[in-house]
């Protein structure tokens, strides 16, 4: 038994744990890391709807110049939470990001107010990227279009479609 204790002493066995100034370090370190981490997982909800306000911009430019470079009508359909970009016919196509023909689904942000003026819950574009509210070329936009994203419990943002030029802005 002396052999042992005399061994702990010398350092032969070096004994393990931590000081009390690398525990209050470590707690410190972790404090400071939740106090900034928590107040964004809490704002989640505002990232969540300016990212998709800035993705349905996107998108609605997108539709326009796909119109313009092609000639022919285009749209974008609204729905409470989701889009889709389509012909004039309302054949879906292909989203610029994904591939895919499938409407594009809102994460925990719904659409609304665009109705009036887009009275058909859609926006359409021309050969000359000025925006109608319906595909024949019955009715440009007569003023701005306003859509408004909005998530649970956080601000909402909205995206405004000019009238004639079709300018797209994320307010």
């Amino acid at each position: 038994m002396i052999r042992l204790h005399t061994a702990f002493r010398r350092g032969i066995f070096p004994q393990a744990g931590f000081t009390l100034v690398e525990i209050v370090v470590a707690i410190l370190l972790i404090g400071i890391l939740a106090y900034s981490i928590i107040p964004r997982y809490q704002n989640r909800g505002v990232f969540d709807v300016n990212a998709q306000a800035e993705q349905l911009a996107s998108d609605i430019r997108y539709t326009q110049s796909l119109a313009m470079t092609s000639g022919q009508r285009n749209r974008i359909n609204l729905a409470a939470a989701s889009y889709q970009i389509t012909t004039s016919a309302g054949a879906p196509l292909a989203h610029p990001a994904t591939g895919s023909t499938v409407a594009i689904s809102l994460i925990n942000v719904s659409l609304s107010g665009y109705n009036p003026p887009l009275t058909n819950n859609y926006i359409a574009f021309d050969g000359k990227g000025i925006p109608y509210t319906d595909v024949v070329a019955g009715t440009p936009l007569g003023a701005n279009a306003t859509i408004t994203l909005s998530a649970t419990g956080a601000s909402s943002r909205q995206v405004v479609v000019s009238p004639q030029t079709g300018r797209v802005l994320v307010q």
